[in-house]
C-alpha cells in the first residue's frame, strides 16, 4: 500500500504566468468536479479561439475556495502574452496574471479519478510534517493548483502525469 513517504516531492520556485481563465464551482463529488472541468475547460477553448489565443503551456485547475457545499476553482490556459484587447475580467472568460510563488509539488501518476488517493496522501504527508492539524488547515493552502502535463487524448491512463503545487505557507 502506498503511503506518504512514497510521494515524489519537490520544493519549486513557479515564475508568474499570463493565462486565459474562467472561474466555476461544483459539488464535491469527484464525478462532478470532473463534469464541471470538462464542461469549463471546452468553454474556455472556445473562448479562446475567439479571442484569437494559443496555450502556452499545461492547462491548470486552481482551488480557490472548498466547503462541504462545494468547491470553487478556475481553469486556466497559459499564453505566451496578453493581447492587447481581450477581457480582463469575466464570466465568459478572461486574460489575467497568474502570481510566481515558492510551492511544494506533488507528483500524481495515473488516472484523474485516482488523484483523490494522492491527496490523502499529502495530507498525511503535511500531518506528520505538522503543516496540517485538521482538514480545516488546508484553506491556508489555497489558492493551490493542478497542472496536467500530457493530453489525456493521446496518453494512456496510466501514463498521465499531474503536478499538485501548495503554495508554501
Amino acid at each position: 500500500m502506498a503511503t506518504y513517504e512514497d510521494l515524489e516531492f519537490t520544493e519549486v520556485e513557479v515564475a508568474e504566468t499570463v493565462a486565459a481563465q474562467m472561474a466555476t464551482e461544483s459539488a464535491t463529488a469527484p464525478e462532478a468536479i470532473g463534469a464541471a472541468m470538462g464542461k469549463t475547460f471546452a468553454k474556455l477553448e472556445a473562448f479562446m479561439q475567439d479571442q484569437g489565443l494559443c496555450p502556452a503551456g499545461p492547462p491548470r485547475t486552481i482551488y480557490t475556495g472548498y466547503s462541504a457545499e462545494g468547491i470553487q476553482f478556475t481553469v486556466a490556459l497559459p499564453i505566451a502574452e496578453a493581447p492587447a484587447t481581450a477581457p480582463t475580467e469575466g464570466e465568459d472568460g478572461y486574460v489575467g496574471t497568474l502570481g510566481g510563488t515558492k510551492t511544494m509539488r506533488f507528483v500524481h501518476r495515473g488516472p484523474y479519478p485516482n488523484l483523490m488517493a494522492t491527496y490523502g496522501r499529502i495530507t498525511e504527508y503535511l500531518t506528520a510534517k505538522g503543516l496540517l492539524q485538521s482538514e480545516a488547515d488546508w484553506v491556508k493552502y489555497m489558492p493551490m493548483w493542478e497542472e496536467y502535463v500530457n493530453d489525456p487524448e493521446d496518453t494512456p491512463e496510466a501514463e498521465l502525469l499531474t503536478y499538485i503545487y501548495l503554495p508554501v505557507v
